[in-house]
């Protein structure tokens, strides 16, 4: 019986090599690339981690640092009031004008809502207000002057005295000593026109104002006795003959004055009366003195 040659074993071929070769370096690129995507997968969801858990960490530490602390309940500053006048008018008028804005934080008060109000009272000429902190409201008025006085009827039928100041401003009057009003000289005469519940103000009594002024000053011992300014025929308008200031005085019945010249009156009245005194002759009941040089003069 025969035998069977044993085979030889089959050497690979240099193409099975190749073919081995290429199949084990392709497989490793793939490997290798599956885990690169997979490794920066990881590092990306991790980054990712962290920058959510930085940024809670991040808003809690900025709100706390950035958390403002509850503001103190404000401390209200009472007014201090340093009020000054160059009139009549008191620290107690004042707060009767003002009432409850004196009651506020000194840091709300509106300065020009204060001094608003207060020149709006006609006894006022102007008016001066600040705030010096902490606490006081600095207000200085300069008062209007009256220069005469005269009796109106209310809404209501009541009458009642208004003061006349040199501007023609007519206000009721505060503050003054009786003595102080039974000396201005009352008016009649004059044409007011109502403006809200006052009247509006009467324009060109300057030069009735510098007539007093002069009076005053030049024959005080006769203005003193003058009672009543008539106004009816003054026209602050026109400077001409019918534009005349008469004076009912307890001394002479009635004065007349023209509106210009007024020096020169006074001066020649001042001469009638040092000649009537120095003659011993009775007073006159009429002076006339507007007539330029010459006088007008009767006797009962």
């Amino acid at each position: 019986m025969s035998r069977k040659k044993p085979q030889k074993a089959k050497l690979p071929s240099w193409r099975d090599l190749q073919k081995k070769h290429r199949s084990t370096k392709t497989t490793t690129k793939v490997a290798r690339k599956r885990r690169l995507v997979m490794v920066l997968r990881g590092a990306f969801a991790l980054f990712i981690l962290i920058a959510i858990v930085a940024g809670i960490f991040g808003i809690r530490y900025f709100r706390q640092v950035g958390a403002k602390p509850p503001l103190p309940e404000p401390v209200s500053v009472e007014v201090e009031v340093d009020f000054q006048s160059n009139g009549v008018l008191t620290k107690e008028w004042l707060e009767t004008r003002l009432g409850k804005t004196l009651d506020d934080d000194i840091r709300g008060i509106d300065v020009q809502s204060v001094k608003d109000q207060l020149e709006s009272e006609g006894q006022v000429e102007t008016v001066m207000v600040k705030v010096s902190l902490p606490s006081r409201l600095v207000i200085s008025l300069e008062e209007r002057e009256p220069i005469l006085r005269l009796r109106v009827r209310n809404s209501e039928g009541i009458g009642e005295t208004l003061l006349l100041a040199r501007d023609g401003i007519l206000y009721q009057g505060f503050g003054y000593p009786d003595e102080t009003l039974r000396r201005l000289p009352g008016v009649t005469g004059l044409k007011l026109r109502k403006s809200g519940d006052g009247y509006e103000q009467l324009e060109g009594l300057g030069s009735v104002a510098y007539l007093l002024d002069c009076a005053k000053a030049a024959i005080p011992s006769v203005y003193r006795h003058w009672q009543v300014i008539d106004l009816g025929d003054w026209n602050p308008e026109l400077n001409y003959r019918p534009s005349l200031v008469r004076i009912k005085s307890s001394h002479i019945e009635e004065l007349v004055f023209a509106t210009d010249g007024v020096e020169d009156q006074m001066e020649r009245l001042a001469g009638i009366l040092e000649h009537l005194q120095r003659n011993q002759m009775q007073l006159p009941v009429f002076i006339d003195l507007s007539f330029g040089s010459e006088a007008v003069i009767r006797y009962n």
